[in-house]
């Protein structure tokens, strides 16, 4: 088998813009959670009651809120980064190859490069 430099790969742009739209959506119905669930909290005060438990544990509330949010800001942030980055590799792979958004590569109107030697007989007719 050969090594992978020599099998070499083959880019997905569509697939990769894709998952970017997909990561897209899920970003937003999270943020409307997120806002959601903000608005929620900020609406209902303390939902711990006035017992002494209540109280005690109501002590501790803005740290557990804090908590909360934070996490799902980060969460947010990750896939933030992880939509963009997918658009970026999509963009970037389209710029290095030149072909602009191809989705699949084995149709006959994806342009070929002719071997570069001239030299190889088992470089593919079109390539």
């Amino acid at each position: 088998m050969a090594s992978p430099s020599q099998q070499g790969y083959r880019a997905v742009f569509s697939g990769l813009r894709t998952r970017s739209s997909k990561a897209d959506a899920s970003l937003d119905a999270l943020i409307e959670l997120h806002d959601h669930l903000s608005g929620v909290f900020y609406r209902e005060g303390n939902p711990l009651g006035r017992d002494q438990y209540g109280e005690e544990l109501a002590k501790n509330r803005f740290k557990v809120e804090d908590a909360v949010f934070g996490a799902f800001r980060n969460h947010l942030d990750e896939l933030e980064y992880l939509r963009d980055g997918l658009r970026d590799n999509a963009r970037n792979y389209e710029d290095a190859e030149g072909y602009g958004e191809t989705g699949d590569l084995s149709g006959p109107d994806v342009p070929r490069l002719g071997d570069p030697s001239g030299d190889d007989p088992s470089y593919p007719e079109g390539w």
